[in-house]
C-alpha cells in the first residue's frame, strides 16, 4: 500500500522516522514530503496530491499546530480533511503532551471521526512505530474480510428456511459470529468444550447450573440446548448464540409475555459478544426474532388491567457490523448504536 504520512516537520523529525521504518518493515510505500522534490506547483498542492493517491493516511499529532493557512487550517488539517473527505482509510495517533488551543480543537475533530480511523495514544518513537504496525496489520485484516453481501449469503446458506438452532415462534435475540480471518477446523475443539461453554453460560448470567444442558451434533455442526439459551458452532467457525425473551420465571403473567425489556437484551447482547468473540475481530449480526406483537418496554413494576399490543408487519430486526478489531469497548460501542436503532424501529 501507499501510505502518506502527516504530520508537522519541524522539531517531528524522530517521529517521522519511527513512522517511515514502520511502514517500511511492513512492505508498503511511505508518501513524505520530504521525498517529494521540485514540483512545478506548491508544496501545499504537492501533498494534496499526495494524499490523493495514497490508499492509506497515518496522521500524528503532536503539541504543535503548525504553519496555519490562508484558511485557517494547518497544513495537516487539510491533508485530513482531503483524506476524510475522499473516504480513505485514516490511522491517527496521538502524543500524549498538552497541545496548544488550536492543536486541540484539531486532536478532537479527529478523535469525534470514526468511520475508518483508528486512533491511539503514544509517548515516544517505540509506541508510535509499534502503533503503526499493529494499525496497517489490522487494516490489512480488514481489508481481507469477507464483505457484508458474501456474511449474509453465508448466514442465509446455513439458516436454509429456518433458524439455525433456535424457537420457532418464541421471541428471541441471536448473536452470530464469523471470525476475519477465518478459522475453519474448529468444530473438534468446540465439540470437546460443551461444559465448559455451558459453565460460562451460567457465569454469563444466560443460564443455570441446576437447568443442565442437553448436547447437539450434527455432521458439521456443535453446540448445546440449555431451557434459556442455544448455542451452534458450525465447522465453518460460524458460531451463533439464541437467547429466549420469554420470561420464564414469571410465565404465568400473560401480559408479560408482551414485554421485550431493553435491559434484558442488552445484558443478553453483551454477554454473548463476549462469549462468542472473546476479543477476536469478525463480523457480527444482533437479531431480534418473534417481535411482531410486542412491546419494546420495561416489565411494570405493577399490575396493570389492560394494555395496548403493537402490530407490527415485521417480525425481524437485524443488525451486523464488522469490527476489527473486536474490543470491550468497540463492542460496546456497537451495540449502544444498535439499541438506539432497535427502539426508534420498535417505537415506529
Amino acid at each position: 500500500m501507499k501510505v502518506f504520512i502527516s504530520s508537522v516537520v519541524s522539531g517531528f523529525e524522530h517521529y517521522r522516522a519511527a513512522a517511515r521504518k514502520a511502514v517500511s518493515l511492513l512492505g508498503h510505500s511511505p508518501l513524505m514530503c520530504e521525498d517529494f522534490g521540485a514540483r512545478p506547483y506548491s508544496s501545499q498542492h504537492a501533498c494534496m496530491t499526495e494524499v490523493d493517491q495514497a490508499d492509506v493516511v497515518v496522521l500524528v499529532l503532536g503539541a504543535n499546530f503548525g504553519y496555519k493557512t490562508e484558511t485557517g487550517e494547518s497544513v495537516t488539517q487539510q491533508e485530513f480533511r482531503r483524506a476524510k473527505a475522499a473516504g480513505k482509510p485514516i490511522l491517527a495517533f496521538l502524543e500524549n503532551v498538552p497541545m496548544e488551543e488550536w492543536q486541540q480543537e484539531f486532536s478532537r475533530e479527529v478523535s469525534d471521526y470514526s468511520n475508518g480511523l483508528f486512533r491511539a495514544i503514544f509517548s515516544d518513537q517505540h509506541e508510535l512505530s509499534d502503533g503503526i504496525v499493529r494499525a496497517l496489520n489490522q487494516l490489512s485484516v480488514n481489508r481481507q474480510a469477507i464483505s457484508e453481501a458474501e456474511f449474509m449469503h453465508r448466514l442465509l446458506d446455513r439458516n436454509g428456511s429456518r433458524r439455525w438452532g433456535s424457537w420457532d415462534h418464541e421471541a428471541r435475540l441471536e448473536i452470530t459470529f464469523l471470525p476475519q480471518p477465518e478459522t475453519a477446523g474448529t468444530l473438534r475443539v468446540a465439540h470437546a468444550h460443551h461444559e465448559s461453554f455451558f459453565l460460562s453460560i451460567c457465569q454469563a448470567g444466560l443460564g443455570s447450573l441446576k437447568g443442565g444442558y442437553k448436547d447437539f451434533d450434527s455432521a458439521d455442526q456443535t453446540g448445546i440446548d440449555t431451557a434459556e439459551v442455544k448455542w451452534r458452532h458450525d465447522e465453518s467457525g460460524l458460531s451463533l448464540l439464541s437467547i429466549s425473551l420469554t420470561n420464564h420465571a414469571n410465565s404465568h403473567k400473560i401480559l408479560d409475555s408482551y414485554f421485550l425489556p431493553p435491559s434484558k437484551i442488552r445484558q443478553g447482547a453483551e454477554a454473548a459478544l463476549n462469549l462468542l468473540s472473546e476479543g477476536k475481530g469478525g463480523w457480527f449480526q444482533i437479531g431480534l426474532y418473534g417481535i411482531g406483537q410486542k412491546l419494546f418496554a420495561e416489565l411494570p413494576m405493577t399490575s396493570i388491567n389492560n394494555i395496548s399490543i403493537p402490530f407490527r408487519s415485521e417480525d425481524t430486526i437485524e443488525e451486523r457490523a464488522l469490527l476489527i478489531p473486536a474490543t470491550p469497548s468497540a463492542c460496546r460501542r456497537w451495540l449502544d448504536e444498535v439499541m438506539f436503532r432497535i427502539e426508534r424501529k420498535m417505537s415506529m
